[in-house]
């Protein structure tokens, strides 16, 4: 069973148990013990930024986005994300009670929240699992002992109902055999095939010492290298349709990069400045000194103008909820974001590009003075001090992939999700063990003249000086 699996598996057990911790009321226990008053407290109405204890100052959208991705690492406390430009983070600690006096939750963050946090406080108190029979809740007594009784099967079959709480299969064997019962394939670890191929050593040696000069430089596998991939999904909007579907590419997105030997860092539901806060602290993270590369993935609606937030608009402003795609690569340029200077970083957008609102079809349809104002090169320190300043430029090992050309827009599968992440995630499994990443973004825009030609993704602002393998599995 792959890491994978185990998660999805851990997902269902949460659910269920979260489920019998409802009937158990512990969730309104941590209610009251937060002392909040659940009819006065939830709101509706933007809220800008929190000041945390610690005294850094962030958007309250990206402060429940950190503390929702703590819950999904199984932490039920909330860490400051913030990072220092020395890379070193905040590491204040929070608590559920905490974030609720500071943020004014709605009715369906606190119910998020608090399930998913009991459900974590139930698999360390008790061990509950489904019954293969009648799929009630069963606990564990004896952690020792696979062989579970369930007293509702056997009142329902009017005979003793015991089943493997290994296999979850009716019980075989002697009843008191902790190590196995004596089903087919118990105690037997089950791997499923992985889609993602993995790269041969003998490729990886042939291609450095062939092309190893018109290669970026690459880590070998291993507990130094620390690789970071961020992803940012809107899937939930106050003004806009939600965007169904988007989960599964969230999903596939996360078990393609945890393959290919990354972090992901996954946040939901961001405002434009919490997009941007969260852009800003990821380029600061220490992590990057022992990486050889970064992804950045954003999944929202968009227009001509950008990548909306999810609020899209705010009342009574005359203000736009949207985030600039510039700002991505300005927090990760070469004066921002230091420790990914000379490493590929990867870019992948999957938003419409529409006509924008008529508020900025005014505002973005001139050229922008400060951008254009900016010198292309900066002064760099080399790793000798004693050695002159070299020039660098300020934007460089850049490749980005957008889901489609300017002006048109992207389609979304409400079952399956996006052709543009699940095309993307085919290519990569099948082709990454072999091909750079911009032979493996051309097989993309391949796959989509064939099977999807009302749209077409679009390679923006690629400044990568060299070939980007990604050798999956070294």
């Amino acid at each position: 069973m792959t890491e994978d699996d185990n998660w999805d598996e851990d997902l269902e057990e949460d659910a269920a148990i979260a489920r019998v911790f409802q009937h158990l009321n512990i969730h309104k226990q941590l209610i009251g013990e937060s002392g909040l008053n659940s009819e006065v407290r939830p709101s509706n109405e933007r809220v800008d930024f929190v000041a945390l204890p610690c005294g850094h100052r962030m958007p309250t959208d990206y402060v429940v986005a950190w503390f929702k991705y703590y819950l999904k690492q199984k932490n039920t406390e909330f860490s400051c994300p913030r990072f220092n430009v020395q890379g070193k983070s905040c590491s204040v600690n929070l608590s559920y009670q905490d974030i609720c006096r500071l943020i004014p939750l709605t009715d369906k963050q606190r119910e998020f929240i608090e399930e998913n946090l009991a459900a974590l406080v139930a698999r360390r108190l008790f061990d509950f699992k489904a019954c293969p029979g009648c799929q009630s809740h069963v606990e564990r007594r004896d952690r020792g002992n696979l062989c579970a009784h369930c007293t509702i099967c056997t009142a329902n079959l009017k005979r003793n109902y015991y089943f493997c709480w290994n296999c979850r299969r009716e019980w075989k064997g002697p009843a008191n055999n902790s190590g196995r019962c004596n089903n087919n394939g118990c105690g037997q670890r089950v791997r499923t095939s992985d889609p993602l191929i993995p790269c041969k050593p003998e490729f990886k040696k042939k291609m450095l010492q062939e092309k190893g000069d018109d290669i970026y430089p690459i880590k070998d596998k291993s507990t130094d290298r620390k690789r970071l991939a961020l992803l940012i999904n809107n899937v939930e909007f106050k003004n806009l349709s939600d965007r169904t579907g988007a989960d599964k590419d969230e999903l596939s997105m996360e078990v393609l990069l945890k393959g290919l030997g990354y972090t992901v860092i996954t946040l939901r539901d961001l405002s434009a400045q919490g997009m941007l806060a969260a852009m800003r602290d990821f380029a600061q993270r220490e992590e990057h000194t022992e990486s050889d590369s970064c992804f950045v993935v954003l999944m929202s609606h968009g227009d001509a103008s950008g990548i909306c937030g999810v609020f899209d608009s705010f009342e009574n402003e005359d203000e736009e909820d949207v985030f600039q795609v510039d700002d991505i690569f300005n927090c990760l340029n070469t004066p921002n974001c230091a420790r990914l200077r000379d490493k590929p970083k990867i870019i992948l957008i999957q938003a419409c590009r529409g006509e924008p609102h008529p508020f900025q079809a005014t505002f973005f349809g001139k050229c922008c003075p400060h951008v254009i104002d900016k010198e292309g090169s900066v002064d760099v320190q080399d790793s000798v001090p004693r050695r002159n300043r070299a020039k660098e430029h300020r934007e460089k090992d850049f490749c980005c992939l957008r889901s489609c050309t300017p002006d048109t827009v992207s389609y979304r599968n409400e079952e399956k999700g996006s052709h543009f992440i699940q095309d993307i995630v085919e290519i990569f499994n099948q082709h990454a063990h072999q091909d750079d990443i911009e032979e493996l973004f051309r097989k993309v825009l391949k796959k989509f003249k064939m099977s999807h030609p009302d749209q077409m993704p679009c390679k923006e602002r690629t400044t990568l000086s060299k070939k980007f393998y990604l050798f999956p599995g070294l």
